[in-house]
């Protein structure tokens, strides 16, 4: 029910947590020193009355970046106001923020905040985030992000890593490419595809690090082994660059989460850089901004397909999201950790290779309280 008064915000906080035994590389931090480590920055937003907000924000190796700005920047901007507020909040954010912050750090920062008002704001009216975005309860189809880079991970490896997501009950998998040459990646994909069989889906993605002519060359011989899309093929600064790859592939450019907000996606869209778009609660601009990005991209006619990376709470965020803006898939991963599973809870779960959406009010995450000392991040001596 509905609260008879309305709160105010009386405190942001935001916590550093880390997992990093099972590390793994993409082919921008092969080739480009992008690290990709599973730091998660829990984003905690408190009422007057002792109610709190949790949300995540992605930081690629910026996690004390993101968090100084969520305390420093943004949380003397929502302080004394009303937590029901939560579109007009996150433009008071972002405007406070326009000089330096239209990408990046900040609009990760924002990200965290924002999706923390949601969860609040669901708590406060005992109602699950889907629902206060007009959804209704459906399941949501999931594909399996793998074949990340690892030493020890040759080819055998790979296929059993692949196998045990379709074990697992998901009929789609995306493989890491562009961190080997062209020949060694397409052996990968082949490999899997010949032990899985056409009847489980295969998409790829190159994390940018491909130029135009590499893109067009891998791009044609994906389309060959039955890709389903190609994802993040060039640097997202080129949308025009991207553009003339859609035009020549008929298999579907997807992209780019490391575009941000609903500005830059626009561009993305209406160059035609993209068939099928990609955004993350946890990154592009928070719940807000995704709905946003899946309005613009549904007026297009274009799917709008979340990104996942790291916690379980920005995976949570999305999937609320994903059912309000007709998501025909979301990405997931299933590598080993209990991180995402002490963040989240029982939140996340799966039957049949689709997830199903927290009925709990709020985003429906159930942190367990020793997370933030078992997980703790190391500080730098």
């Amino acid at each position: 029910m509905l609260r008879s008064r309305r709160m105010k915000i009386k405190s942001v906080q935001a916590r550093k947590v880390s997992y990093r035994e099972s590390y793994e590389r993409d082919a921008l931090a092969l080739r480009a020193g992008s690290e990709h480590y599973m730091d998660v920055l829990v984003v905690m937003v408190e009422t007057v009355d002792g109610a709190v907000g949790v949300g995540e924000s992605l930081s690629y190796g910026g996690i004390d970046t993101v968090a100084s700005a969520v305390e420093k920047m943004l949380a003397p901007l929502v302080i004394g106001q009303e937590s029901y507020g939560v579109r007009s909040l996150w433009e008071r954010m972002y405007k406070a923020t326009y000089r330096l912050g239209r990408r990046g750090l900040v609009i990760s920062a924002i990200s965290g905040v924002d999706t923390a008002l949601w969860d609040l704001l669901g708590k406060e009216l005992g109602s699950p985030v889907y629902k206060l975005l007009g959804a209704a309860r459906r399941p949501i189809k999931g594909y399996i992000t793998g074949g990340y880079y690892r030493e020890d991970k040759d080819i055998k490896k790979l296929v059993e890593e692949e196998k045990s997501y379709v074990q697992a009950g998901f009929d789609t998998v995306k493989i890491k490419i562009g961190g080997l040459s062209m020949k060694e990646d397409l052996e990968r994909v082949f490999a899997v595809r010949e032990a899985l069989g056409k009847q489980v889906s295969i998409a790829c993605d190159a994390n940018n690090v491909y130029d135009l002519n590499t893109a067009m060359r891998v791009g044609r011989e994906l389309e060959k082994l039955g890709v389903i899309f190609f994802e993040e093929p060039i640097m997202t600064d080129y949308p025009d660059l991207s553009a003339s790859l859609a035009r020549s592939l008929d298999m579907p450019i997807a992209g780019y989460e490391t575009a941000y907000t609903k500005f830059e996606y626009r561009d993305l869209i209406e160059k035609h850089a993209v068939d099928i778009v990609q955004a993350d609660a946890s990154w592009n601009g928070g719940i807000t901004e995704l709905l946003n990005i899946g309005t613009l991209a549904s007026a297009h006619g274009l799917p709008l397909i979340p990104h996942y990376s790291a916690g379980g709470i920005g995976f949570v965020a999305s999937l609320h999201a994903a059912a309000a803006i007709g998501s025909p898939m979301i990405e997931y991963h299933l590598r080993p950790n209990p991180l995402r599973k002490k963040l989240a809870g029982d939140a996340i779960k799966y039957e049949s290779g689709s997830f199903q959406l927290p009925d709990k009010p709020g985003l429906g995450v159930s942190i367990q309280p020793e997370v933030f000392e078992e997980f703790k991040l190391a500080e730098a001596a």
